[in-house]
């Protein structure tokens, strides 16, 4: 069995329950178990009691009584380069969650960390593993995507990600530069490739945004599109905890942390065009 760590800023949020049940339930057999958490910022409940993990005196009490860490942190990714700074050294497995952090420098801080204290990382967003995604990347069967259309929810900062994942596991790594064209509320992102191959990313944000939108895709592969709009939320947290569970039991991992960084990449840069009025930015 492999023993993590569980390191949030709170542990009373949506990941750190479904992880916990996904992984101590239905994926019971993938044989990673949280035995230990620690929070920088307790609110609520207390979780460790309400869920049966033993709950740690200090981060680096949780880190050490551990074999592998998990840094959840999903709506404060702000926070994920203090928690990374003091988690890494312990030289153990770690997946930090949605992605690296806000910034393309505070997420080479956390990529050099990583090599220096060989604490490998994966970090991913759960939408790169829909479950309509994965079907469609078998269908494709190899064959380049020439043009992407990924649309999703909510506000950019952090629920960007989750439309850029979709993006980018279906055309690869390589955007050499973006532009946002839209607006605050309605963010409209083009990724580059400098081939001739572009994705164009559209999130938008309302009111009532969880009622009206959702994820969606459709990528051209000759002169057909495959097209689908994401609808098993639940298959897609599993798939990411069974990717997880693989790097933080195996080191094994389908997502470079050079693609973790080309997706913070493309956040910062997009908020960096919008903010220019709509100007390409050179990744």
């Amino acid at each position: 069995m492999t023993r993590v760590a569980l390191i949030d800023h709170h542990l009373n949020n949506f990941h750190a329950d479904t992880f916990l049940r996904l992984l101590h339930g239905p994926l019971a057999g993938l044989d990673v178990r949280v035995t230990t958490a620690w929070e920088s910022d307790p609110a609520g409940d207390d979780w460790c009691a309400k869920q049966g993990v033993t709950r740690a005196a200090s981060l680096e009490e949780a880190v050490a009584s551990a074999d592998a860490v998990m840094l959840l942190a999903p709506d404060n990714i702000d926070a994920h380069l203090a928690l990374a700074r003091r988690v890494l050294p312990a030289g153990k497995r770690t997946f930090i969650d949605k992605f690296l952090a806000p910034t393309l420098a505070e997420a080479r801080e956390i990529v050099e960390l990583s090599a220096r204290h060989a604490a490998p990382v994966f970090s991913s967003s759960a939408l790169r593993y829909a479950v309509e995604v994965e079907a469609a990347v078998t269908e494709m069967a190899g064959a380049p995507v020439t043009e992407c259309l990924a649309r999703g929810l909510s506000g950019w900062a952090l629920y960007g990600v989750h439309s850029v994942a979709i993006a980018t596991r279906l055309m690869g790594a390589g955007v050499r530069r973006v532009i946002d064209t839209g607006t605050p509320s309605a963010r409209t992102v083009t990724l580059d490739y400098g081939d001739g191959r572009r994705a164009v990313v559209d999130v938008r944000t309302a009111t009532n945004e969880w009622d009206v939108f959702g994820w969606s895709f459709a990528a051209r592969v000759g002169d057909r599109y495959i097209a689908a709009t994401v609808g098993d939320y639940d298959g897609f947290y599993a798939n990411l905890m069974r990717r997880a569970a693989a790097f933080l039991t195996r080191g094994e991992v389908d997502m470079p942390v050079e693609e973790a960084l080309a997706v913070v990449g493309v956040i910062e840069g997009a908020e960096r065009s919008l903010a220019r009025g709509g100007e390409w930015v050179t990744l």
